[in-house]
């Protein structure tokens, strides 16, 4: 992951990244009912993870994350479960419905924003090999625009095999969230 370049006027209240290993190939997401749970992505599994984290084992005196407004970034988002559909199409003619809506680049801050509660508006940021920092970007042009905080979280999961001629590169599965706060002038 790329550290946080030094943005004037924006402070960083909490920070926590993840990345799948040998001993940890899967995100902790024991914080969420165990029916939710269940139906999570990886992409989501990670992004919650870390998020969650952000609140939860960070400064005390933060804002509730049912109010903070979020930006999300990633490459190529749930590129695992689109895969999966394309072959259930090519498969079987047809693909879930309940996979596709899983599916879709927003999936993980909308998961977010139904366990938080959180009715602040959220963004969903696909830049391909920029997506970290052109995320970073909305998130300093939502603090501009007079947010007081703004949650940011990038996530990755793993290329799937399929696609490794194509992409060139193995990215494994990460995800990094910090919590950004807007520093009034003194």
């Amino acid at each position: 992951m790329v550290d946080l370049p030094d943005i004037r006027g924006v402070k960083v209240l909490g920070r926590d990244e993840w990345r799948a290993t040998a001993d940890a190939p899967k995100p902790d997401v024991s914080f969420l009912p165990m029916m939710e749970r269940r139906r999570l992505t990886a992409l989501e599994r990670a992004a919650l993870h870390v998020a969650w984290n952000v609140f939860h084992a960070g400064e005390g005196n933060l804002p509730p994350p049912s109010e903070v407004p979020v930006v999300f970034a990633s490459r190529w988002g749930e590129i695992g479960t689109t895969f999966k559909l394309m072959r259930q199409m090519h498969d079987e003619g047809e693909m879930s419905p309940a996979g596709f809506s899983s599916s879709v680049h927003n999936a993980a801050p909308g998961a977010w924003s139904l366990f938080t509660k959180n009715r602040a508006p959220y963004t969903a940021i696909a830049a391909r090999d920029r997506s970290y920092e052109m995320g970073l970007v909305e998130a300093e042009a939502q603090l501009a625009a007079g947010a007081p905080y703004v949650l940011y979280v990038y996530a990755e999961e793993s290329t799937p095999e399929y696609y490794l001629p194509a992409f060139g590169e193995t990215v494994t599965a990460q995800a990094v969230a910090m919590l950004l706060k807007r520093e009034t002038a003194s």
